[in-house]
């Protein structure tokens, strides 16, 4: 009888994950997706381990590096991202052995630092393997019928002039002059952002917002399942995000869209962010966008280290590697 086989998979064979992907998730996406996230990565090739059953992948599990500062020192951390198992080699245990290989695999070459946005049903598991809960991130949304109210009841501010167009370096600047002033937060380049935007799931669209010749503020979004979703944002004011809201907004009427949504920790600096913008949350337990999306970490550091102290994370879409 064939018995599974558990080993690192290898850069060729990236041509074998949209079929597990279909299996797992009804999910199709072809091999262009995945050369894309696992091997296009600026910040390097993605570590990943396989399981196979009869020369089948059957099992999953992969990080990629990302380019973070911390205290304004560059490091690499690791995001987990498509954790996959066969609908026929389910309840075996690969999850923990593919992710156990994969974390000691780390360790040897990288210090352990691995973040990773998980669900209701996995996190208790990923606690039990020594994963730190830091904090729970929530939806936020602008429903069609308020992008209606803002357009027909709120005046363009014309002391602003906004332009859609991806203009990486404007972007970086908004984001230096501007940007959340966070202990831990993701690395913005020129190769970063072209990279991230460059996923071929999505098509994005950046809207940057000029006061006179000066730029003030942005956000980046893409259309997904009937609605628009806030991918990245940054602006100098409040003026300036409800300028570039109103602008989503638009977009969202004219496209007949169910709203704009994305995703922060609350009480955060960038839940305040969208709070003073417009969004809202869903203040009860069932119903739509109640879903609690646990941010957690792996690392051999002390839980009451700075990388599990949720104060110390910026936390934004463009750092989910799912969106």
């Amino acid at each position: 009888m064939s018995e599974v086989q558990l080993r690192q998979l290898l850069k060729d064979e990236i041509g074998l994950l949209p079929g597990l992907m279909e299996n797992c998730f009804s999910m199709k996406v072809d091999k262009a997706y995945f050369k894309w996230k696992y091997l296009d990565n600026p910040a390097g090739n993605f570590i990943g381990f396989g399981a196979f059953f009869e020369n089948k992948l059957v099992g999953f599990y992969g990080v990629i590096p990302e380019r973070y500062q911390i205290n304004n020192s560059e490091v690499i951390i690791f995001q987990s991202g498509d954790t996959m198992t066969h609908s026929t080699q389910r309840r075996k245990g690969l999850f923990e052995k593919l992710a156990t290989l994969c974390y000691n695999y780390v360790r040897e070459h990288h210090q352990l630092a691995v973040i990773g946005f998980g669900g209701d049903k996995s996190t208790p598991g990923l606690v039990k393997m020594g994963w730190c809960h830091i904090a729970d991130v929530k939806y936020f949304f602008i429903h069609a019928l308020h992008c209606k109210w803002i357009n027909n009841f709120t005046t363009e501010d014309r002391n602003f002039n906004i332009v859609e167009k991806t203009d990486i370096h404007v972007i970086l600047d908004i984001q230096k002059n501007f940007g959340f002033k966070k202990n831990i937060k993701q690395h913005y380049s020129k190769e970063f952002l072209k990279w991230r935007l460059a996923n071929p799931r999505f098509n994005y669209r950046c809207f940057i917002c000029y006061q006179g010749q000066n730029p003030v503020g942005y956000v980046i979004c893409y259309e997904d399942e009937g609605k628009l979703f806030l991918l990245d944002y940054c602006s100098i004011s409040v003026k300036v995000q409800k300028t570039l809201i109103r602008r989503l907004s638009q977009i969202c009427i004219k496209s007949k869209l169910k709203g704009i949504i994305t995703i922060a920790i609350p009480k955060s600096e960038e839940g305040k962010w969208l709070k003073k913008a417009g969004f809202l949350r869903n203040p009860f337990k069932k119903g739509p966008l109640t879903t609690n999306i646990p941010f957690m970490i792996l690392t051999d550091q002390k839980p009451e280290s700075q990388l599990c102290s949720k104060d110390q994370w910026q936390v934004t879409p463009i750092c989910h590697d799912a969106l």
